[in-house]
Formats: structure tokens, sequence, C-alpha cells
């Protein structure tokens, strides 16, 4: 057996029966390598790295968290997850990107690209629902009141030639717009030009275009650029 008397009177006992992990020291502190210690109780080092060290109860071993992180981090459930929040709004499970299923929310002002629903959509108060700045155009018709029009938009306005249409006739012209699907509905309204009221509006659509129809349903000619605001909605028939 070989003993190791350090400066300060610690003694370590070394020994071809005790391998470095056992090692003992007596009546003061030691520094040595692959020391275990068993219940020691630690007073407050100075610093120390904990990198390979386990089973750190966080409930009671950790200090500093906040008011619910330690039991979240324990059992980390939405609920807990809540609980440990100060800012939070709103109840029931946490809620991520893709695909969540949110139970009555309450949203402000929202955007997004579709939204798809199986129940009716209400609106309270003095709420529209409608089309946007931006989403709409506006075109002229030019030479005759059968000259086609192109105008790409879902919603916009279609200023008609001023020739001469006849009493009880019709006259039709293509718009040719791509937001336009087979079995759509085009919403139509004379809001000025012309006579209000003297004029029948229809349109049946194709795939990328519509066919309306302009009635002139009074007992007289009328050469008018009458002014239609239209508004495409979706329609199907399963």
């Amino acid at each position: 057996m070989t003993t190791t008397t350090f400066v300060d009177g610690v003694t370590v006992i070394e020994a071809n029966w005790l391998n470095d992990v056992n090692s003992v020291a007596y009546n003061g502190t030691f520094q040595t390598n692959n020391v275990q210690l068993v219940t020691p109780t630690l007073g407050t080092p100075a610093s120390g790295t904990l990198t390979n060290c386990t089973g750190l109860p966080v409930a009671s071993g950790v200090s500093g968290l906040g008011t619910g992180v330690a039991t979240f981090l324990s059992t980390p459930s939405s609920a807990n997850l809540r609980a440990a929040l100060t800012d939070e709004t709103g109840t029931g499970a946490a809620v991520f990107a893709t695909t969540p299923t949110l139970v009555t929310p309450v949203l402000g002002v929202a955007t997004g690209t579709s939204l798809n629903t199986s129940g009716n959509q209400t609106i309270t108060g003095t709420g529209k629902q409608g089309y946007a700045t931006g989403s709409g155009g506006a075109v002229v018709q030019l030479t005759s009141k059968s000259t086609g029009v192109t105008l790409d938009k879902s919603n916009g306005q279609i200023t008609m030639d001023a020739a001469n249409l006849l009493a009880a006739t019709t006259v039709s012209f293509t718009l040719t717009n791509s937001t336009i699907e087979a079995g759509d509905i085009i919403v139509m309204n004379h809001i000025s030009g012309g006579t209000l009221g003297a004029y029948l509006f229809n349109a049946s659509t194709a795939a990328g275009s519509a066919v309306i129809n302009v009635s002139n349903w009074t007992a007289g000619a009328l050469a008018q650029a009458v002014v239609i605001r239209f508004a495409v909605i979706k329609v199907v028939s399963a």
C-alpha cells in the first residue's frame, strides 16, 4: 500500500486492491482523477461541468424556472404548457401550422389563400362578403355591342359600346375570362350609362369564358354605353 500526503494534510490511501474510483481521503479536501462519491453533501461549487451527469430531478434540482415550467418539462402536455405561459389566449390543445383543428376560434383580421367550410358562413353586424380592392378590373367594349372583351378577373366592370340596340332585341358578346369555369354563375348589375331598368342581362359560362346576353325590353331603340358590374360565383351541380 502507498500513501500520498498533500500540503494541506490530506492523505489519500492508494493500494493494489483499491482502484482510482475508490480512492479515499480523510480530514480535508482532496482532488484526484476518477473519484466516485456516494451520497455526498456538497456545498456550493465555484464552477463545474455536468455534461455527463444524469438523474438530476427537474422539479427540485433546477432553480430559476418560472411557475409551471418544471411541471411542463416533466410532463409536456398542452395543459401544462398553457399553465407555464404568461400571455396565452384560449384553451385546449396546442396548435401547429399544418392542418390544425380549431374549435369555435375568434379570429381577428385574417388572410389566406383559400377557405373550405362544411357549415354555414355567417356575418354578424354590418360586415359584408365580397371582393377586395385589387381583385377586380375594367374593360371597354369596342366597335359594337357584339364585340368580345377580355378581362381575367373574378369581378369587374364592362362598359359596352354605344351602338344602337333595337326594341325587344337581344345582343350577345363573349367575355373571355380565365377565372370562369363551366357552370359558374355570373352575377351582373347595370350600374350606370343609359336607362336603368331598360335592360335584361343573362350569361352562360364555359371554361375560360362566358356569353353575355343583353336585351332591350323597351318599346324603343336605345343607343347607350351601358356600364355593367359583374362577379363570378363558383357553383357545382353535385
